[in-house]
C-alpha cells in the first residue's frame, strides 16, 4: 500500500514540476486528478497525441506508466498553450 502511495505521489510531483499551472496536482490525493482543460483541448489531445481522459479533464494518475509521464505532461502543457 505504501509503495502505491509513493508511486502516485511521485507521478503527481513530476506532473506538477513540469509547469506552474499544474503545481496544484502535487498537493492532491487519490488515483484521479483534474486538468484545467476544456472539452476541445481534451479532444485535441486524443487526436494529436492518443491521450485519453474524460471530456472534463479528469484523468487517472495510476494509469500513467513511469515512462509515459513526460510525454503526457508535455502534451498537456502544449494543450494549455504558452
Amino acid at each position: 500500500l505504501a509503495a502505491m502511495r509513493d508511486r502516485i505521489n511521485s507521478v503527481r510531483k513530476r506532473i506538477a514540476e513540469a509547469d506552474p499551472r499544474l503545481g496544484y496536482i502535487a498537493g492532491q490525493y487519490g488515483m484521479f486528478s483534474m486538468l484545467p482543460l476544456g472539452r476541445e483541448q481534451v479532444l485535441k489531445l486524443r487526436a494529436d497525441h492518443a491521450i485519453y481522459m474524460a471530456d472534463s479533464g479528469r484523468f487517472n494518475i495510476v494509469g500513467l506508466s513511469d515512462d509515459q509521464v513526460d510525454r503526457f505532461t508535455a502534451a498537456v502543457v502544449e494543450a494549455l498553450g504558452a
